[in-house]
């Protein structure tokens, strides 16, 4: 799921909203009791790179668990410093605690773009994206989920292995059907 906003305001009011339609989003299609104690964390996300989404996963929740979390203030102040070399921001729920939310504002610089890039992003403002990723094994739209599926932990385990264990059946017997139809 995103969401969108770019309206030329200030950092501050721009990370606040987008914090708000987040938490709208995250309530809209997760089960889970969200704390209103905010904490941000910040991530590059040229930092993760993988084969597949996976992997990915698991690599940034490496680089996440060795972060200190900050107040809102101090996650703007850090933003404020490389904010005209932000091409991309999106802010995800890191982590939901009974206690506390962790959001992670991950962000793609300019830079990482390539030069071919330079002359039309040069004097863009970030864009600015919410998102929520969604778990492979979640059955349909209206089913919702734990906010926390991409830390792992038993229900994670069990319902990628119930899914991976009916991906495989229904890929076997479309192979299966498949093979007598051209028989």
């Amino acid at each position: 799921m995103i969401m969108h906003l770019n309206i030329n305001k200030n950092i501050e009011e721009q990370i606040e909203n987008l914090t708000i339609r987040l938490l709208e989003m995250v309530n809209l299609y997760c089960w889970n009791d969200i704390s209103e104690n905010l904490v941000y964390i910040l991530s590059d996300i040229s930092k993760v790179e993988s084969e597949n989404f996976f992997i990915q996963r698991r690599n940034r929740n490496k680089l996440n668990k060795k972060k200190r979390p900050k107040s809102f203030n101090e996650a703007i102040s850090d933003l404020e410093e490389i904010y005209d070399s932000i091409y991309d921001i999106n802010l995800y729920v890191y982590k939901s605690e009974k206690h506390q939310t962790i959001i992670d504002i991950r962000y793609f610089l300019k830079s990482d773009l390539g030069s071919e890039f330079d002359k039309t992003i040069a004097n863009n403002p970030p864009m600015l994206h919410c998102k929520i990723t969604l778990p492979p094994y979640r059955k349909n739209d209206k089913s919702k989920f734990d906010i926390n599926w991409e830390l792992g932990g038993f229900r994670y385990n069990w319902n990628m292995f119930w899914w991976k264990t009916v991906y495989r059946y229904n890929r076997l017997t479309y192979s299966i059907v498949k093979h007598r139809i051209n028989s």
